[in-house]
């Protein structure tokens, strides 16, 4: 029944593949996933992550028990590989997990990790400070909530009965990238389709996930509910340490949004953009989504603008009150994201990739799989 459904929507899917490879072409020449090397000037799969260690890969915020709230950020993509085998933070950049609290899309709250120097064995020191108020966004005062190291188990506590990880897991990310790649014609050396692991391009239900033996650097924090608000909105940031001043390097909320909808040098500005200014006027990121869902959806012009609307800026909304996360609530790592965006971006037209979370997540703290 799969087949031959797939089989009566196949001319259309044709052509929006063939769209979105003009879209997002550059981007699944490299890694091409939910953020990972997003921007060329973060590397590629063939050139290596030369920014690697500055480059956001996921955030997640999710629910843990006793009315407490998971934030998390990946870094250094596919860190297991010859590609990107470098596994230490860097000591000039700091790594930052942002909370709004009053839906203006500019930080409230800031949890920053900052690095020492690696040892011998490439263990490194780590620091988490809170920043509130107008500190959160220029990071000049804050206290220190708790000190740790990557050795060992990577755990440290902190201060307000908070928990927190520094250090390599599997990737929790999941998706078909090959699959992908076969389907928009990025890769004509590959036989695999989306849903096809075969020669035999027609859909058999099965998929083949690309991240499922690779890891990532990971920052996993566990902190009560009321010390982050109820509905809060959470991305992720990298700023780097140029001459005497904190420059944006990468940013991220939800997944893929720089990867599918910008092109060019629109990727490397929305990586420098902080969330409340992506709607700024002369700026073209809520164009570029409506753009891209009118090409690959079929929408109307006022449904776009309307999908751009809730889209950008790119922050994941949450309410703290939630037992469980939506594609509008948070993320888990076993929330299947690319169906649902795969579905939103063609209205339909890919039903997504026919790949399911991965078999590795722990139930507890600090949640992401073990490293392969």
């Amino acid at each position: 029944m799969r087949a031959t459904a797939m089989r009566t929507v196949a001319a259309p899917i044709l052509i929006l593949v063939s769209l979105l490879a003009l879209v997002v072409g550059s981007a699944a020449r490299g890694v091409g996933a939910a953020d990972h090397l997003d921007a060329p000037s973060l590397g590629s799969l063939s050139a290596g992550a030369v920014k690697g260690d500055r480059d956001i890969n996921d955030v997640y915020v999710f629910p843990a028990a006793g009315n407490r709230t998971v934030l998390a950020m990946t870094t250094h993509p596919a860190v297991n590989t010859a590609i990107n085998a470098f596994k230490t933070y860097a000591t000039n950049v700091r790594y930052t997990l942002n909370v709004d609290r009053d839906g203006d899309a500019v930080q409230d709250l800031a949890f920053v990790v900052t690095f020492g120097p690696a040892n011998m064995s490439g263990d490194q020191s780590y620091t988490i400070t809170r920043y509130t108020g107008s500190n959160a966004v220029t990071q000049r005062q804050g206290n220190v909530r708790g000190t740790g190291s990557t050795a060992g188990n990577g755990r440290a506590a902190l201060n307000g009965n908070g928990k927190a990880f520094v250090g390599e897991r599997s990737d929790p990310f999941f998706f078909d990238l090959i699959g992908f790649r076969g389907t928009l014609g990025l890769d004509t050396m590959t036989p695999e389709r989306l849903c096809s692991t075969g020669p035999d391009p027609d859909p058999d239900q099965t998929g083949e996930d690309f991240f499922a033996m690779l890891n990532t650097m990971a920052i996993v924090l566990e902190v009560p509910d009321d010390q982050l608000g109820t509905k809060i909105g959470v991305w992720a940031d990298t700023r780097q340490l140029i001459g005497s001043h904190w420059t944006l390097i990468d940013q991220m909320g939800r997944p893929a949004i720089n990867t599918v909808f910008n092109s060019g040098a629109d990727k490397e500005a929305f990586n420098v953009t902080p969330p409340s200014r992506q709607d700024d006027a002369g700026k073209p990121f809520r164009g570029n989504v409506s753009g891209v869902l009118q090409a690959l959806g079929g929408y109307d012009a006022a449904t776009a603008n309307g999908l751009a609307a809730a889209l950008i800026p790119d922050v994941i909304t949450y309410d703290t009150t939630s037992s469980s996360t939506n594609i509008l609530n948070g993320r888990a790592p076993t929330d299947d994201v690319i169906d649902a965006e795969l579905g939103i971006v063609t209205q339909g037209g890919i039903p997504g990739d026919c790949v399911g979370p991965h078999g590795d997540y722990l139930s507890s703290f600090p949640y992401l799989g073990n490293p392969h």
